[in-house]
């Protein structure tokens, strides 16, 4: 039996480039590098129901971290402390009415970090959202509270 040998035609070269070239391009898509502006974003969070004193814990400097998903979020820049406050329902006139709670105090602080922004978002590291009324879960060295995001500063 004789062997047949194979030659390479130019249906075989046409096909072969057209591989090598969506190869290369697959690979310089996949392998692009990301334009992300990185910049310095300040914003207010606030942590109610605490007990009073609780802002003494919290320090300038703190690294703040994500208590469910342990993401950074910032360093504290700022702490206030002010009376807790909720809304209680008179039934004397019918009305609502802010009451301040006793032993209870509520702390806004501000944080700093660097973001990127993807044109929706501001990410702390890439990972932590950071919006406006986005309720937090937030820990430090020592401390941990709950609250929500105030204010957003570029």
């Amino acid at each position: 039996m004789e062997k047949r040998r194979h030659r390479i035609n130019l249906f075989d070269i046409i096909v072969f480039a057209v591989i090598i070239i969506i190869a290369v391009s697959g690979y310089k898509y996949l392998h692009r590098e990301k334009n992300v502006n990185t910049s310095k974003l300040r914003y207010t969070i606030e942590l109610t129901d605490n007990p009073e004193g609780f802002s003494k814990n919290i320090h300038e400097g703190d690294k703040i971290t994500d208590n469910v998903k342990n993401y950074y979020m910032g360093q504290v820049v700022s702490v206030k402390a002010e009376p807790c406050k909720k809304l209680v329902n008179d039934t004397v006139d019918g009305a609502i009415k802010e009451s301040v709670c006793e032993g209870k105090e509520t702390d806004i602080v501000t944080l700093e970090a660097n973001v990127t922004d993807d044109g929706t978002n501001f990410r702390v590291n890439g990972y932590y959202t950071v919006k406006a009324g986005l309720e937090v879960a937030v820990k430090g060295n020592g401390y941990a509270g709950r609250g929500y995001v105030l204010t957003v500063e570029r």
